[in-house]
């Protein structure tokens, strides 16, 4: 049973979850995309209701909170609205939260980095048709193309992934989809550090929502567990 599992993990928390990340990254401001992306933790939730458990209504109130502190931190009036962009980030979120609960369901006897190196490979298999079919042929690589290929396959896939699911395997899934409301975080930091971007007050109360959803998400789960 372990080989059907790998493929459907590897399907949802890879494959299907990356085209529609940049379906809607095409198709929608980050901001929008982002506070679609936030309610990966009210999915999960629900998803542990569905197989027969109850989790906290603090949970619930936390993860609420997170996706109102998105909302006020990256939302702008500007957004506009593509039906196919929201479609896509709605269904990369359902994609990434079941993956997550069956992941952490299904507990494959399987060391993290061969759980994370068999979902990408299953993952990049299944994306490598449409690649050929819908990209242009690669232009000549030089010595910074390739070096932005090893970081991003190193670093930005194999070691943030094989992070991620070692998250996945000792914390609950409603744990480890808060932490991903630090994504949207730390581009408000470093825009504010790097770019000399200033925010108002509204901006600041979402960022500190978000960081009491975190907590609130974590502290909940914990005592449930």
């Amino acid at each position: 049973a372990v080989v059907p599992r790998l493929i459907t993990i590897g399907v949802l928390n890879i494959a299907f979850f990356q085209t529609m990340l940049f379906v809607s990254a095409y198709r929608l401001p980050g901001g929008l995309a982002a506070i679609l992306n936030s309610t990966q933790t009210l999915l999960v939730l629900a998803l542990m209701v569905l197989a027969g458990m109850r989790p906290p209504k603090a949970a619930w109130l936390a993860a609420a909170l997170g996706v109102a502190g998105i909302v006020l931190l990256v939302a702008s009036p500007q957004n506009r609205y593509d039906p196919l962009g929201i479609a896509a980030a709605l269904a990369g979120a359902c994609a990434m939260a079941v993956g997550i609960f069956l992941t952490k369901r299904w507990q494959m006897h399987l060391s993290v980095l061969a759980l994370t190196g068999w979902q990408l490979c299953i993952g990049g298999l299944c994306l490598l048709p449409l690649a050929l079919w819908r990209e242009p042929p690669l232009p000549a690589l030089g010595v910074r193309h390739i070096g932005g290929y090893l970081y991003l396959s190193l670093c930005g896939a194999l070691l943030a992934y094989v992070l991620f699911f070692r998250g996945v395997r000792h914390l609950s899934p409603a744990t480890v989809t808060s932490l991903g409301l630090l994504s949207p975080l730390c581009a408000f930091a470093l825009g504010w550090i790097f770019l000399d971007q200033h925010f108002g007050w509204r901006a600041i109360t979402g960022f500190a929502l978000v960081l009491a959803s975190i907590y609130g998400v974590q502290r909940a789960m914990a005592r449930w567990r």
